[in-house]
């Protein structure tokens, strides 16, 4: 999602109250990245015995209730969700609590024990019809190399990346006495394939609740990055450097569907990309083939082209 965010950087002012909530928010996604790849480098080293698949990324739905997981590893004897946290730092967990202690200052945190909890029982509840009996389990593991976990229940299943594949061995020994059937195994994995649901996010102003007229408008620059060209005959010119560019409103659009809302008018237009005749906005949007044009008239509208 970072970059989404460092699009809405670019045009909040860094006055703004949110700002420094949104930078911290890109430091953590950029963290917790990392921390997912050095995760699924360290799986490079698992050989589990049998029939085995790693998941990454996992979206799935059930109704109106839909998860996230880090990393998903079915085999024939059990299903594993794997939970990656990338935090530095003295790590406490309590039975309700998660804090985390750097320098004396202490920081609290959700808990990362009941999302895994929750992510579980998920899975218990999408494999019931297809394979009811199917063990399920999972660990948080934390990535970063300068944690330290202080302090955990004994039921907490925490560990550090250097044990990660050891513990994975053990839960894959503690699973069903019995493998399932390769056909089963293969029906699980299908299921969970086909109905992976990428996590859709909604425009950042409305996640981050951001007044759309807290915005720096304006086409941006490709050249300098300034905000705010000038329509010029059939051009846009940076009144800075001098670039001129025909389709620098192109990029202006697809800002507006991540940041604003999801769908587009001809003044919705004219505001986002400060221009003055309603009839060049129209041309300029009906002419760009990513959006799709609905109704007519003073009703029509834009979407994004998926």
């Amino acid at each position: 999602m970072y970059p989404t965010q460092k699009i809405l950087l670019k045009r909040l002012s860094c006055e703004h109250d949110q700002f420094m909530f949104v930078t911290e928010d890109i430091r953590r996604s950029e963290a917790g990245e990392r921390g997912e790849d050095r995760l699924l480098g360290k799986l490079e080293e698992l050989r589990l015995e049998g029939n085995y698949h790693v998941f990454s990324n996992v979206g799935l739905l059930l109704e109106e209730w839909k998860i996230q997981i880090d990393c998903l590893i079915v085999s024939d004897r059990c299903c594993m969700v794997i939970e990656s946290k990338n935090m530095n730092g003295n790590l406490y967990f309590k039975d309700e609590e998660f804090y985390k202690e750097v320098d004396g200052i202490e920081t609290p945190f959700p808990n990362p024990y009941f999302q895994l909890t929750r992510h579980i029982r998920f899975l218990k509840e999408f494999l019931r019809d297809v394979c009811p009996t199917m063990k399920v389990t999972g660990a948080i593991i934390m990535t970063a190399k300068s944690s330290r976990i202080r302090e955990k229940p004994s039921n907490y299943p925490i560990f550090k990346l250097e044990s990660m594949i050891e513990r994975i061995y053990q839960m894959h020994g503690n699973g069903l006495a019995e493998p399932i059937k390769l056909g089963k195994f293969n029906e699980i994995v299908s299921l969970i394939a086909r109905s992976l649901s990428p996590y859709v996010m909604p425009p950042l102003c409305e996640y981050y609740r951001i007044a759309p007229g807290d915005l720096v408008r304006g086409v941006e620059c490709p050249r300098c990055g300034v905000l705010g060209m000038e329509r010029h005959y059939s051009t846009w010119k940076c009144g800075k450097c001098g670039k001129t560019d025909r389709g620098a409103h192109k990029v202006a659009i697809r800002e507006y569907f991540l940041l604003v809302k999801s769908r587009m008018t001809v003044k919705d237009f004219q505001h986002f990309c400060l221009v003055n005749s309603p009839y060049t906005a129209s041309r300029l949007l009906n002419s760009f083939t990513n959006i799709e044009g609905h109704e007519n008239g003073r009703k029509r509208y834009f979407v994004w082209k998926e």
